[in-house]
């Protein structure tokens, strides 16, 4: 019998959902995939809770009635400039020299990593053990059935503030809906867009929504590294309106039809009629001023993540893959050639295009439905292994990543 997993996606300016169900031979389909508005948000976090609820109750509906699935249970992405990732080390020695490693000695390893200090009001969202040694045997994947007495694990345990998953699960509540489960919105877009080659050889992937601008570096098939930022699409939007004088809707469909992140990306410099504020008159404005405006902010928020999280995180040079480009304003025309000349090294957009088997296969192709997709992919991935939520001690995130990527590409 199918199994049915909705995938939510709480966005600073819209909710997303995608209702799929995961056959009995392991096709995903997609059965339902709606947006729907939203504006509960200020950078990032929520201040009102009944107008989130009102949009997640809209576009779950909305899904309901494309699947005709009861929705009662859902997937959350979250994303944040306080969901933070520290990286956690931790020692156990065996019984005897001819010891093999078990599941519980890794469980010990993985339960005493999750000992790091972080701040009271933390939380951990997701513990991703990167790799382990054995006897100073390094760099090993999968430690169990191996024979060693000192054994180490270094993981990546994201955090996230106690009082922001309060927040998205009182707001999901309150929509009538039970949260499953919470991930980190670029590892869940990380299962709809990227390739298996690129998390093996160094990929970098920058979600950059209304609200924040989130990162997430893959290498050597393992999340090295997650950060965020509070600087996206809704300070684009509110350096327009303000140029230009202008009331935030006119400034926002602007940037979403005619807006350019990089001026050498224009070919035709058209000229638009801006619709003035009360009784002044409509005045007229170009591509190539409104990409003025609109550049510099995407520049600040490249040169941000280049200096914070890849230099200073020694990625910088790394990266044979690059960047990939993903989430609302990904879509801005010339984005990705401002990206690869800021970044100095390759970069494509992001888009769902592999992972489901039928449905709304066209639709889904954009990358305002990068993490709606993932996510379903994400816990898909956990039903076919034939794991429950919490999974087993080395049903790790990016084991599931990784075994995802297998099936899909072979």
């Amino acid at each position: 019998m199918a199994q049915i997993i909705v995938g939510l996606d709480i966005g600073t300016s819209k909710v997303c959902a995608l209702v799929a169900s995961v056959e009995e031979n392991g096709d995903v389909n997609i059965l339902g995939l709606a947006k729907s508005p939203c504006d509960g948000f200020i950078r990032g976090g929520i201040f009102n809770i009944d107008t989130i609820s009102r949009a997640i109750r809209n576009v779950i509906s909305m899904v309901e009635n494309q699947s005709g699935e009861a929705v009662k249970k859902v997937i959350v992405g979250v994303a944040g400039s306080d969901i933070k990732g520290i990286l956690s080390t931790s020692v156990i020695t065996t019984r005897a020299p001819n010891h093999e490693i078990t599941k519980e000695d890794v469980a010990r390893l993985i339960q005493d990593a999750k000992n790091v200090r972080y701040p009271s009001d933390k939380i951990i969202l997701h513990t991703l053990p990167q790799e382990f040694k054995v006897d100073g045997i390094e760099h090993i994947k999968d430690p169990i059935g191996m024979i060693g007495i000192r054994v180490e694990a270094t993981v990546h345990i994201v955090t996230a503030s106690v009082s922001l998953i309060e927040n998205f699960r009182r707001t999901v509540n309150r929509a009538g809906l039970e949260v499953e489960e919470f991930v980190f919105q670029p590892l869940a877009s990380a299962y709809s867009v990227l390739e298996p080659e690129e998390i093996e050889i160094g990929v970098a992937l920058i979600d950059i929504g209304a609200g924040t601008t989130d990162v997430a570096v893959f290498e050597d098939g393992i999340l090295r590294y997650t950060g965020s930022l509070p600087i996206a699409g809704e300070r684009i939007t509110g350096d327009i309106r303000k140029a230009f004088r202008i009331q935030k809707y006119l400034a926002e469909e602007l940037k979403v039809k005619e807006g350019y992140a990089y001026l050498d990306a224009i070919t035709e410099d058209k000229s638009i009629i801006v619709h003035g504020i009360g009784s002044r008159e409509p005045f007229e404005i170009t591509r190539s001023m409104l990409c003025q405006v609109i550049q510099p902010r995407v520049e600040e928020i490249f040169e941000i993540l280049y200096e914070e999280h890849l230099r200073k995180q020694g990625f910088a040079r790394s990266l044979s893959a690059g960047i990939v480009l993903t989430g609302g304003t990904a879509l801005l025309k010339g984005i990705v050639e401002l990206a690869s000349k800021k970044f100095e090294m390759p970069a494509r957009l992001g888009i769902p295009t592999k992972g489901f088997a039928g449905g709304f296969l066209e639709e889904v192709q954009n990358p305002i439905y990068s993490t709606a997709a993932g996510l379903v992919l994400y816990k898909a991935e956990e039903i076919k292994q034939g794991m429950k939520s919490k999974g087993s001690i080395i049903n790790e995130t990016v084991k599931k990543l990784k075994d995802f990527f297998k099936t899909i590409f072979g």
